[in-house]
């Protein structure tokens, strides 16, 4: 059986096992005969799915003059208590509002922080402000709303992204430089 192995099973061993027939993946399975090139395989497939350093896509984009890295930036919530005092009695967000319009806020900052996105829920629609803490005006960026996945382009974060419904993203991300083709 050896002697029928090929790289391509190889290969298939480790990443498409369903492509193989029952008796190369029993021989692959139960044999030592291959057991360098299946660690190489394995190696492989565990290095492809590790996630690759803002660092080492920028070494590979100037390496490769056609490609232009997106710049990609994920922002989550910050959590808040809601609580407030009313006639010196503390009440939590669920309490009584005396059917007062019902508006909801949230704050989104990326690892670094140097985005903040404040998601502002109305009775039946939105606004969104991205903010830079550079105070630098943003353009042509796109904002993605998880888990939804609902994209939006914006021209630049001068105005907020007003909606006519409202939402309540678990994350948002904002891609930058989009790539463009030549």
């Amino acid at each position: 059986m050896r002697n029928h192995i090929t790289e391509k099973d190889l290969f298939d061993f480790i990443f498409f096992p369903e492509l193989l027939s029952k008796e190369k993946l029993s021989y692959l399975e139960n044999s030592k005969d291959f057991s360098e090139e299946i660690a190489f395989f394995t190696d492989l497939k565990n290095s492809l799915q590790s996630e690759i350093t803002s660092e080492d896509k920028e070494l590979i984009a100037r390496k490769i003059p056609a490609y232009k890295p997106a710049n990609i930036v994920q922002l989550f919530p910050v959590e808040s208590p809601k609580k407030r005092k009313v006639n010196g009695l503390i009440l939590a967000a669920a309490s009584e509002n005396n059917n007062k319009p019902v508006i909801t806020s949230r704050t989104f900052y990326d690892d670094n922080k140097a985005y903040i996105i404040k998601v502002i829920n109305y009775e039946n629609s939105c606004k969104i402000f991205v903010f830079s803490t550079q105070y630098e005006v943003i353009k042509n960026f796109d904002l993605i709303i998880t888990p939804q996945n609902i994209r939006y382009h914006i021209d630049d974060n001068t105005i907020p992204l007003e909606l006519d419904h409202n939402v309540n993203p678990e994350s948002i991300t904002l891609e930058f430089n989009l790539i463009e083709l030549s």
